[in-house]
């Protein structure tokens, strides 16, 4: 009898009783954190698709107003001579630049010395340069300075229009003071003073010689003679500049360029395909496919969104709008974008730009109904706050836009999951708690009553022996 009270709660049951409960807990709990795996995965995929679209709404905003992509190009029959830059403000036309001379800046050089090391004259000294625009620059030259390294390291620190250099020749060195700036106004005398009062130029006792005189650039343009000071950054017409490079002639032609609208457009094409084929693969099914020599067998996979024919249909809708836009006669194929047969979309330069140069007014027109359609399919997934950048993948920002909207449902539901699932591991484990102190309370019952039961054995035992 004792044997049978105290197995009625052995541990072994007792621990298989526990397990069985817990298992009854956590059933519910498995199939919840399993939807929220789902889930998270379905908002994950929902904010690659979001981000994809974002980026292609980017490319949408350059579109809005083609004319605005236009620019103006220059280019020239002799690079050599001249090379030339237009600006949209540029009016196209042809110019003809002959008889090109470079502006040069003066440049003087002095007597032969030993070295750059020599003394050009005991003490201390200045300078005094004259330009031809009436300006005036001093320039002293100190005593630890009176060398010829030392005058032109002096000069070339004080920065006052002029540099200094010294030059090797088979004879010793020469000191070379140039005008940091071309054309005549820049032609320059010079005076010196004290050590350096054998440095000058211009004056009737000169002793530096003019290797090089000032001039401005001269050429005519179209037959009208110009003069310019410097050879860069002249400017022939409004929105026209050219450098000036050699002697001799050149021809400028400046005409429209649509190499800002073209890249545009591939920019938007290359976003658009990108955006088809994130939406491909979220939705996409990957049948299973049997063991094949050298290769492993591998189970069916789906994207987290495969059976929301929303965003499917979101695919199809944006190749759609490219594919059926037309405006002024033109179609999309007449502009250079293709769709494969597997819906990769592709734009050609070339193309376009043969279609645009015969009829830029409908071109024009095109790209604007293709923008728009585009527009508003995007739109109406993603609504338009923070269209023009693209998030972070995997990230689901709040606002319009049925994609967002999804995702939002999606990030309620897990929350309530997660809430739900909190509640039912505290109920969970206090179910447990009580069975298990139920257990030890029968078993301490059980304990005592088995003693007792020994006890009465044993007297009763000793009373027949008695007998």
């Amino acid at each position: 009898m004792t044997n049978a009270v105290s197995s009625l709660f052995s541990s072994s049951e007792v621990a298989s009783i526990v397990s069985q409960l817990q298992a009854r807990i956590q059933a519910p709990i498995t199939l919840e954190q399993t939807q929220i795996k789902a889930d998270n995965a379905q908002i994950s995929a929902l904010g690659a698709v979001r981000g994809a679209l974002s980026s292609l709404n980017g490319a949408l905003s350059g579109l809005a107003n083609p004319a605005s992509l236009k620019s103006m190009s220059a280019s020239t029959s002799a690079s050599a001579v001249a090379t030339a830059s237009a600006k949209s403000s540029a009016a196209s036309g042809s110019y003809a630049l002959s008889n090109v001379k470079l502006a040069r800046s003066q440049e003087i050089y002095s007597g032969s010395f030993g070295s750059a090391g020599a003394v050009v004259g005991a003490g201390s000294g200045a300078l005094t340069f004259t330009f031809s625009s009436g300006t005036s620059a001093k320039i002293a030259i100190p005593s630890s300075a009176d060398t010829v390294s030392g005058v032109a390291q002096a000069i070339n620190t004080a920065q006052k229009g002029i540099t200094a250099s010294v030059v090797n020749t088979a004879t010793g060195v020469r000191l070379v003071l140039q005008s940091t700036a071309t054309g005549s106004s820049k032609a320059f005398s010079v005076a010196g003073s004290g050590a350096v009062a054998g440095l000058s130029y211009g004056s009737g006792a000169g002793t530096m010689t003019l290797g090089q005189a000032a001039r401005n650039a001269s050429f005519t343009l179209n037959g009208v003679p110009i003069s310019e000071t410097s050879n860069s950054g002249v400017t022939l017409v409004n929105g026209l500049t050219v450098k000036l490079q050699s002697s001799g002639s050149a021809t400028i032609s400046v005409k429209s360029s649509t190499a800002n609208l073209s890249a545009a457009l591939s920019t938007f094409a290359n976003r658009l395909d990108n955006a088809v084929g994130v939406i491909a693969k979220q939705t996409a099914y990957v049948a299973a496919s049997a063991a094949k020599k050298g290769s492993a067998s591998s189970s069916a996979k789906s994207g987290p969104l495969l059976g929301d024919v929303q965003i499917q249909q979101l695919k199809q809708d944006l190749l759609s709008a490219v594919s059926s836009a037309a405006s002024g006669g033109l179609t999309a194929n007449a502009l250079g974008f293709s769709i494969s047969s597997s819906g990769k979309l592709s734009f050609s330069s070339a193309t376009f730009a043969t279609a645009y140069a015969a009829n830029p007014t409908a071109a024009d027109s095109f790209i604007k109904t293709l923008e728009t359609k585009v527009s508003g399919i995007v739109t109406g997934a993603i609504g338009t706050s923070g269209a023009s950048s693209a998030p972070p993948t995997g990230a689901v920002t709040t606002g319009s836009g049925f994609v967002g909207a999804a995702a939002n449902d999606l990030k309620s539901s897990v929350t309530s999951l997660q809430s739900q699932i909190a509640t039912q591991t505290t109920i969970g484990n206090q179910q447990i708690a009580n069975l298990e102190q139920q257990f030890t309370s029968a078993i301490n019952q059980t304990s005592g009553a088995s003693t007792t039961l020994t006890y009465l054995s044993i007297l009763m035992g000793s009373g027949s022996s008695h007998g």
